[in-house]
């Protein structure tokens, strides 16, 4: 599951975005950041399909939603995806 923080385009010019990620995503334990080939700011986290049940489900959809925000909030001040 992922979701997209920030476009390439949003992200500052002297910004070391990956980096950045990088050390967020060594305080996280369901959602992580990347960037990815555009050069998008990328949440995402993952679970494996056996025993996942509609709560489990729900509760990862959320997580992502909320530090995709978070983030972006950060990053740019507003939140608009």
């Amino acid at each position: 599951m992922t979701a997209v923080v920030a476009d390439a385009d949003d992200l500052a010019p002297g910004q070391d975005a990956a980096r950045a990620a990088w050390r967020r995503n060594r305080h996280s334990s369901l959602v992580d950041f990347r960037i990815d080939q555009e050069g998008r700011l990328i949440a995402q986290a993952w679970t494996p399909k056996d025993g996942l049940t509609p709560a489990a489900f729900q509760t990862l959809v959320r997580a992502v939603a909320r530090e995709a925000d978070r983030y972006e909030f950060q990053l740019t001040g507003s939140d608009d995806r």
